[in-house]
């Protein structure tokens, strides 16, 4: 092996291994015995532990590297980084949030607790009281925040605080009108009142309404974004009289 293959090669076995076979606290052999196992140089190494304490596998202590609880916080924040304002883009981020939230329905009526309940509903309240697009959208990603901490998996949580940003951005494009966010606000008390009587098929209903609403509103923004960015038809000009 070698060069950066190398690299790759050996991050991937170590990777497993760190995955199947070790604990968390752990210590990785040192660079001089992952050299001699590999056959590399102990630079080859020492560039695969930098790719391994990137992806949050490991860290590095005095005693040598260790492996750390996993951290998937820094793989969702280079994901993120890659959207765009398109209209696939934000029909892309509404099927993936719909296919998220109604395949978590089931976690979150068995977790959901009074408090849950309280924060969504404080959530739904200031969406409708806020003052500028941002802030309402920022307390709609809440409401939708509150009911993913609720199904208590660890991964589906950072992955929606990682990607805040492009959801507060899709939920802007709903409330630019007051109707669509009034709606919005009544199909939130639905999914409440789901989440209450823990009724994991009124919640899948519930959740599956709301984002048809949200599909609607979306395709009317983009159809509307589309006419204001079309040029001005050119009238034909008139031909001079000699």
């Amino acid at each position: 092996m070698a060069g950066q293959s190398a690299v790759e090669d050996i991050r991937e076995t170590l990777r497993r291994e760190i995955v199947e076979r070790m604990e968390v606290g752990d210590l990785l052999p040192n660079e001089r015995e992952l050299a001699e196992r590999f056959g590399v140089a102990r630079n080859t190494v020492r560039e695969t532990m930098i790719h391994l304490e990137a992806f949050g596998l490991i860290e590095k202590t005095r005693r040598g590297a260790r492996v750390r609880q996993p951290d998937f916080d820094p793989i969702f924040s280079v994901f993120a980084q890659h959207f765009d304002h398109s209209g696939k883009t934000l029909g892309d981020v509404l099927n993936f949030r719909r296919i998220v939230e109604t395949g978590a329905a089931p976690l979150a009526v068995q977790g959901a607790t009074p408090e849950t309940l309280t924060r969504m509903a404080e959530a739904n309240e200031r969406m409708v009281r806020s003052l500028t697009v941002s802030a309402s959208a920022t307390s709609d990603y809440d409401f939708h925040m509150a009911m993913i901490e609720a199904t208590g998996n660890t991964v589906l949580i950072r992955m929606y605080r990682v990607l805040s940003v492009p959801l507060k951005f899709y939920l802007e494009v709903g409330k630019s009108r007051s109707l669509e966010t009034e709606e919005s606000n009544a199909q939130h008390m639905r999914i409440i009142e789901a989440l209450k009587v823990r009724d994991a098929a009124e919640l899948t209903a519930a959740l599956n309404a709301h984002f048809d609403h949200s599909g609607a509103v979306l395709a009317s923004a983009s159809a509307r974004l589309a006419a204001q960015a079309a040029p001005a038809s050119c009238s034909t000009p008139r031909e001079e009289t000699p």
